[in-house]
């Protein structure tokens, strides 16, 4: 950057450097041995910004079924380093948006900003990416190199939102008159302000488009943060000027997403414009409603060849064929063959997935081993074929005292597991005490007899006051807490706690 201008953007007075609350939030960030009661303490300091936060949590965004009453549970739910992220978010909007803008528009500044940063975070949960709130930070920021130069340069935007518009031309006339572009002062804004290096990178590089894929974490951000500017475009444009055959494109060739994931991608835009209004009180779309944009979209994106449309859905039916048994042949490998829920191989998979999730995000995750009580006796005095139907009962009770987002497998023999993502101790242990007590209330009929068959569970939670190295470990102590359970009679619920000695028979049924 010329030093000159360097020179000139540091002299500016209350610009350029965040606001008092951004700058407690981004030391809180740095510190790795905060603590939720820090942050929550910090963020319920400004009314404003806890609201936000949890409303955020609340909104369809983490589709919760369990609602967050207040921040600290909205906290948990969202994990430390998300909920600092999106904070950091809110204080920045709020700061930025104050003050008197010399040549740009201000509402179509803003409207751009967050609707890339909606269509960011979108492109980020559509790539299965793990920090998309921090993708959602550097989009929404992408641009904030324009405030910076129209206050060092009030007469550099003179075309007002006309200019605006045509982004590339913005640039363009950047780098003709600085010989630089907001993209590479936004980056240098972000080192300034001590932000991550992630940040920096990916707002110094948003002009840049690789127009091949790359399955790489830190490659993957950067397309994200720079696709985001050209699909809010799509959004704010008049009909003919949006570009969505090239959007799309751009978007298969460098993240791999074809047109039918990019429209889910505008689809999701689309539904989650209404509460990023209402969270930043802005009126995102001025005129036109997500809906028409949206049929504009499909007909676009839509091949209107009749001979390519038959030979497309020609080869769209024989994929679909195959695609369609492919995925029954990979769920039928993931299912246990007697009862239908999942395997210990699928188990031992996404457990792994998930524990790994929740220690990075730093949200609760809860694991149920449920052994059926005095099973073999069953075996033995009706036969190996009324067992296995009390197996098969066995998971349908499961299935019918769980949660949808709640996983359920077959461990071996008798044992079942229960994985419960974003599930503290307490709600743990009301779904086990639940199943217990369903066992106890149902009746297996057994030839011409009617057998009762209890359980026993031992319930982990890895989060909060215990946290465990791996999730092998994780699984142990659940399983002490079972053999806990059957030591103190069966037929119960049981908690891990340290204290439980580690499981050292196995022939307690």
């Amino acid at each position: 950057m010329n030093p000159e201008l360097e020179a000139h953007l540091r002299s500016l007075v209350g610009f350029p450097s965040p606001p008092g609350v951004a700058t407690h939030i981004i030391e809180l960030a740095r510190d790795p041995d905060i603590e939720m009661g820090q942050v929550a303490k910090a963020l319920s300091m400004d009314s404003a910004l806890s609201t936000k936060i949890l409303r955020i949590a609340n909104s369809p965004l983490y589709a919760q079924r369990r609602k967050s009453e207040n921040l600290r549970q909205a906290l948990v739910l969202l994990g430390l380093n998300a909920a600092l992220t999106l904070a950091l978010s809110f204080s920045l909007v709020k700061s930025l948006r104050v003050g008197k803008p010399n040549g740009i528009s201000f509402p179509f500044y803003w409207r751009r900003a967050l609707l890339a940063a909606t269509a960011a975070r979108a492109l980020a949960d559509a790539m299965r990416h793990a920090m998309a709130e921090e993708i959602f930070l550097a989009a929404l920021l992408q641009d904030v190199g324009i405030l910076a130069l129209d206050k060092t340069m009030p007469d550099l935007y003179r075309g007002g939102e006309a200019l605006q518009r045509d982004h590339m031309k913005l640039a363009e006339l950047e780098r003709k008159r600085l010989q630089t572009d907001h993209a590479e002062i936004g980056g240098w804004l972000m080192q300034t302000w001590n932000l991550p290096e992630r940040l920096h990178l990916a707002i110094s590089r948003s002009h840049t488009i690789e127009l091949s894929f790359a399955a790489d974490s830190g490659a993957i951000f950067d397309r994200c943060v720079a696709l985001s500017g050209l699909v809010a475009d799509l959004f704010l444009l008049e009909p003919a000027q949006r570009q969505f055959a090239e959007t799309a494109l751009s978007a298969q060739r460098c993240l791999g997403l074809d047109k039918m994931a990019f429209g889910q991608v505008l689809a999701t835009v689309g539904a989650m414009i209404p509460e990023t209004e209402a969270i930043f009180e802005t009126d995102l779309l001025a005129k036109q409603h997500p809906e028409l944009i949206l049929e504009q979209a499909r007909e676009v994106l839509m091949l209107r060849s009749l001979t390519a449309l038959r030979e497309i859905n020609t080869l769209r039916a024989v994929a679909e064929i195959s695609n369609s048994r492919a995925l029954e042949l990979e769920e039928e490998a993931r299912r246990d063959a007697l009862t239908g829920v999942y395997n210990r191989a699928y188990l031992d998979q996404i457990l792994t997935r998930e524990f790994d999730s929740a220690t990075r995000h730093n949200r609760p995750l809860s694991l149920a081993f449920a052994d059926l009580d005095k099973f073999k006796g069953i075996n033995d005095q009706y036969g190996h074929q009324a067992g296995d139907r009390i197996l098969q009962s066995t998971a349908r009770i499961l299935r019918g005292n769980t949660r949808e987002t709640d996983l359920i497998a077959r461990y071996g023999g008798e044992e079942f597991v229960v994985v419960l993502p974003a599930t503290d101790a307490t709600v743990a242990q009301v779904i086990c005490e639940r199943i217990v007590s369903a066992f106890q209330s149902t009746g297996h009929v057994v030839g011409s007899e009617r057998a009762h068959v209890t359980i026993s569970i031992g319930c982990a939670t890895h989060g909060g006051l215990t946290s465990f190295a791996n999730a092998a470990d994780f699984v142990k102590a659940a399983d002490q807490a079972l053999y806990a359970a059957k030591a103190r009679g069966r037929n119960r619920s049981v908690p891990f706690d340290r204290q439980i000695p580690a499981r050292q028979a196995a022939n307690i049924a």
